[in-house]
């Protein structure tokens, strides 16, 4: 998910926050904080054992009931300490949402909504688990969860995601490769354009080979550059229909306009003589029509509404 897209996990957190709430619950109260806040040692056994099993998990330690951390915050294996901006032990988080939201809620287990970590300045989500300390005091156990990873973990995606970057520069590559093209198209166009009119040619069809260049230039670029969007710029979320409808719309908009630009030439050359072409556009005006409602009833089938 590079660049990272924000919007989209926020949406997809509202779609599947039932599940996390009930996966993240479960995986905090599974926990003996009483132990952890003993052994720092063991804190961070438990962290890396947690990571093996569950891969978006971050960050563990344990608060206070004044929300002051008595622990220090055992990082998973993946977290790049240099980067690291939290305080850590001793540090005072009575000001943090999972913290206040936990002190609020008499429930032994508390989840909070996204927010922007300190810790690794990506969004997160925290799981508090308020227990008793051996002094009889209330404390509190957080581990901080990676929303992306999460997401990508309830999706199944880990794979995907790892050789998406390969698919990702293959389209690169072709959507470059069809811009070129197109350049060269038009460029070549232009030329026939400037002939014409630098040596005052009076013949049409000398006229619309110039046009089929350009116009041809026009639908390859169109296509190259819906590739590169859908493709290398935007991220795509496969699992949702809406994005596989509006690639199929886009692509099939820019292949009926190609073909109907083409068929129409055409019959313009067959109205200055040459009658060979007339069936051809006639098929090729057909198909994109067909093309056209082939689109229409797919985007009727498919209306989310």
């Amino acid at each position: 998910m590079t660049p990272r897209n924000y919007l989209y996990l926020l949406r997809k957190y509202e779609e599947y926050q039932p599940q996390i709430d009930r996966l993240l619950d479960s995986i905090v109260t599974a926990l003996m904080p009483r132990k952890l806040e003993a052994d720092e040692a063991q804190l961070h056994k438990t962290v890396e054992r947690l990571y093996k099993s569950y891969p978006f998990v971050e960050l563990l330690y344990c608060l206070d009931e004044n929300g002051m951390q008595i622990t220090v915050s055992a990082a998973a294996p993946n977290i790049d300490d240099s980067k690291r901006s939290e305080p850590g032990m001793r540090s005072d988080r009575s000001n943090r949402a999972y913290y206040t939201k936990a002190v609020k809620n008499e429930k032994i287990s508390t989840v909070t909504s996204p927010y922007l970590s300190n810790a690794t300045h990506q969004l997160a989500i925290s799981a508090v688990q308020r227990y008793i300390t051996e002094q009889n005091k209330i404390g509190f156990l957080v581990i901080n969860f990676n929303l992306e990873k999460l997401i990508i973990f309830l999706n199944g995606d880990d794979l995907r995601r790892r050789v998406h970057p390969f698919f990702q520069a293959v389209y690169a590559v072709i959507g470059a490769m069809l811009v070129l093209i197109a350049t060269l198209l038009l460029y070549y166009g232009g030329k026939d354009m400037y002939s014409v009119v630098q040596n005052h040619i009076n013949e049409p069809i000398k006229i619309f080979g110039a046009v089929i260049l350009v116009t041809l230039g026009l639908a390859i670029f169109d296509l190259g550059k819906t590739i590169l969007e859908e493709e290398v710029f935007l991220h795509k979320d496969i699992h949702h229909e809406g994005s596989m409808r509006r690639t199929i719309s886009r692509f099939m908009s820019a292949i009926v306009i190609a073909v109907s630009i083409e068929s129409l030439l055409l019959m313009f050359k067959s109205l200055l003589g040459g009658e060979d072409h007339l069936n051809s556009a006639v098929l090729m005006l057909f198909a994109a029509v067909s093309m056209l409602v082939g689109l229409g009833v797919y985007l009727k089938l498919t209306d989310e509404k």
